[in-house]
């Protein structure tokens, strides 16, 4: 059964290796040399003067366009979704599957290992935590993405309080998230979003 690769300009590029720096390789499609930036453990499986398919995601900007490749879904997966998270974009992107892989970010995010997403470079705690809180979000809504990354781990509350379930989920234990999700909406308006009733309830567990 054929892959789903997604739409964009171009779903995939297939050549051969005409050249490799750190980070990037130049795949030759019939004579067409396309500049693809890749994740370090694909750029050490690629070889030059090697056949290749990646899958591509095209990123383009008023001022640029960069061509973003991967040999697995899983990996294409990862990156679109955390190029939805705020605060990342594509070099932080790439930056997670290099130094984590896929493997790995499964288990970050469905154990809530947060210091493991910080282990990236240009992620601190909070852009960490937010990682592990959006791609949690998401696991309950994509099924494509809970199938490929696997939801087993997903914190629910047992009160059904979705901002309790979610500062769990962030490493909370339950007696610190019901403290903070109570100060938060204390000062919260009623009708506050969840999402800005848990980001007010980290900002007051930092100050202690």
């Amino acid at each position: 059964m054929a892959e789903n690769w997604g739409y964009g300009l171009f779903a995939f590029l297939r050549g051969s290796v005409a050249a490799k720096t750190p980070g990037e390789v130049v795949l030759d499609v019939n004579g067409v040399g396309y500049q693809v930036f890749v994740p370090d453990r694909v750029w050490d499986r690629l070889s030059l003067e090697s056949s290749a398919l990646l899958l591509t995601y095209c990123h383009i900007r008023e001022d640029s366009f960069q061509i973003f490749g991967f040999q697995r879904q899983e990996e294409k997966a990862i990156f679109e979704l955390l190029l939805g998270i705020s605060g990342v974009g594509p070099k932080v992107a790439l930056a997670v599957l290099s130094t984590l892989g896929v493997s790995e970010f499964r288990r970050a995010v469905l154990e809530n290992d947060v210091t493991a997403i910080t282990r990236v470079s240009g992620v601190g705690k909070k852009g960490a935590q937010r990682i592990v809180l959006e791609t949690k979000s998401k696991l309950g809504q994509d099924t494509e993405l809970s199938a490929l990354l696997g939801d087993d781990g997903v914190v629910d509350s047992d009160s059904g309080d979705d901002v309790i379930a979610a500062l769990c989920a962030l490493g909370c234990t339950l007696a610190e998230a019901q403290r903070a999700a109570k100060k938060a909406r204390d000062a919260s308006s009623p009708d506050a979003p969840d999402e800005d009733v848990v980001k007010l309830a980290l900002r007051s567990m930092a100050k202690v």
